[in-house]
């Protein structure tokens, strides 16, 4: 794993790629457990315990590794959220929508926006089109039961392990409403969303470092509140809850009222009214129809009748037959077509070696014949201008941090800065500054500010960063000045501003 996919030449890095796909699409009818595609019947499909806004990410470390984590779909427009730090803007991303063949269900992905200080990154990914992960109307409250849909580490999914369904109880902490996992009921050191007992998305487990079974005490969460934030910086709109309210059952009818009973009819009919006379006439005239026009050709033309569409008691039909294919001719078919490609990734590794080697017999021709070249060529005149010291962008500053760790080792790192902007991250990872201890997070603070105006920012760290004593909050901005002593996990350090000619070796 320490060779990374993503520095290789372009050539190189497009064969492997080439050849994981043919190796993974020959694996499926050729390996003796092999994935079943057609009914998605492996470890990592999308089975009924698993929600479809929960998709495996894969970040292609090697030619022969992967890294594997659990995304949550947030917009059906395609984007999946993963923790803070897990794949860079040059990795290679796949998201398997709806099985574990890489060619027919591997859809690339790209880093969409990064929040480390809230801990989350956000990618796209490309013709997926899921609905996001729903929310319920109001927080959890103390008591109530979460479950984390996950899929297992790495070395667990290799050996066929089905995705994890863990239930754990929620601890609310007083008036602040903030909850926590209860330890009475520790979950494994795994990346995956949290649910509730309707299905809503209610926190999201992130890993600390390495996944893993069993508890770990840098295992953070963020819970709902955090999520809502995002989507709305992102300007989504949240799903609405999973849970539908229950039917009103509809009120009764009040009973109606019998009719009244008739009235006695007189026996002689009583004289008519004047009015009620002139009606009688009035009725008694004929009406004279005006004379009806002639209809048009299409009023003229007859309707056609509605087909009477006969309702079937579904319980008199007979079963629906599903024609399945001989198991014999598909093993036949699968087997033919892995060993097809298995020998296409033969003839691929050779073609690649040729070029390898005529690249550099090229290359050593090249060489030779430059090294003739400048043998024939006079020597320079030595009265010209040697290029000026001014032309030579030199930078104004070098920001040094020196300490030591808590097992001793000393340590001193630098970088260059200029004094009217100073922008550089420290951490063990992707940073400027490096400090090599497992405690320092891999994006650990931020230095911001001028020469002599700087702050300090900690960037969503697991182990935490104090500043002559005062700790930290998460995203707090904080006045520091050379000399102060900073402290990032385990690491003690103090910083100051030299000139670029008195750069030490970096540890």
């Amino acid at each position: 794993m320490t060779k990374v996919f993503s520095r290789q030449p372009p050539v190189q890095r497009f064969l492997f790629s080439l050849l994981l796909v043919l190796f993974w699409a020959a694996a499926q009818p050729c390996a003796a457990q092999s994935l079943d595609t057609r009914d998605d019947t492996s470890s990592l499909a999308q089975g009924d315990s698993m929600p479809s806004w929960v998709v495996p990410v894969l970040r292609l470390v090697s030619s022969t590794h992967v890294e594997p984590t659990t995304g949550v779909v947030i917009s059906d427009s395609g984007l999946v959220l993963v923790p803070a730090g897990f794949a860079s803007g040059n990795d290679e991303l796949i998201v398997l929508d709806g099985g574990t063949d890489i060619v027919r269900h591997g859809r690339t992905a790209r880093v969409e926006k990064d929040f480390f200080t809230r801990g989350f990154q956000v990618l796209r990914v490309s013709g997926l089109r899921r609905n996001g992960a729903p929310f319920a109307d109001e927080p959890l409250e103390d008591g109530k039961q979460v479950y984390l849909a996950a899929f297992p580490p790495a070395e667990q999914i290799a050996e066929g392990a089905a995705p994890l369904h863990s239930a754990a109880t929620v601890v609310v902490f007083g008036e602040s409403g903030t909850p926590a996992v209860s330890g009475e009921t520790p979950l494994p050191n795994v990346t995956g969303p949290l649910l509730d007992q309707c299905g809503n998305f209610v926190a999201y487990s992130m890993a600390h470092d390495v996944q893993s079974m069993q508890q770990h005490p840098g295992t953070r969460y963020k819970w709902r509140s955090a999520l809502l934030e995002l989507l709305r910086e992102l300007r989504i709109t949240p799903e609405q809850s999973a849970c539908q309210p229950a039917a009103v059952e509809p009120e009764p009818e009040p009973l109606a009222e019998p009719p009244p009973e008739p009235e006695a009819l007189p026996l002689t009919d009583p004289e008519p009214a004047p009015e009620a006379e002139a009606e009688t006439e009035a009725e008694a005239e004929p009406e004279q129809e005006e004379p009806a026009e002639p209809p048009t050709e299409e009023e003229a033309q007859p309707e056609p009748e509605e087909p009477v569409v006969e309702e079937l008691d579904l319980q008199v039909l007979p079963p629906i037959e599903s024609a399945s294919e001989e198991p014999g001719a598909a093993a036949e078919d699968d087997s033919s077509y892995g060993w097809l490609w298995l020998l296409l990734a033969v003839a691929l590794i050779a073609g690649g070696l040729y070029l390898h080697r005529v690249r550099n017999r090229i290359g050593e021709q090249s060489s030779a014949q430059g090294d003739a070249d400048k043998a024939d060529v006079p020597p320079a005149d030595s009265e010209q201008d040697p290029v000026p010291a001014a032309a030579i962008p030199v930078p104004e500053s070098l920001l040094v941090l020196t300490g030591v760790l808590s097992n001793g080792r000393p340590f001193e790192t630098s970088c260059a800065v200029s004094n009217h902007a100073v922008n550089v991250v420290v951490g063990r990872g992707l940073a400027d500054l490096k400090i090599d201890s497992r405690a320092v997070s891999r994006q650990h603070a931020q230095i911001n500010g001028t020469e002599g105006n700087l702050t300090l920012t900690d960037l969503g760290s697991n182990n935490g960063t104090s500043i002559n004593g005062v700790p930290c909050l998460e995203g707090e901005i904080m006045y520091v000045e050379p000399g102060d002593t900073i402290i990032l996990g385990d690491a003690r350090f103090t910083f100051e501003l030299r000139s670029p000619g008195d750069d030490p070796e970096r540890a």
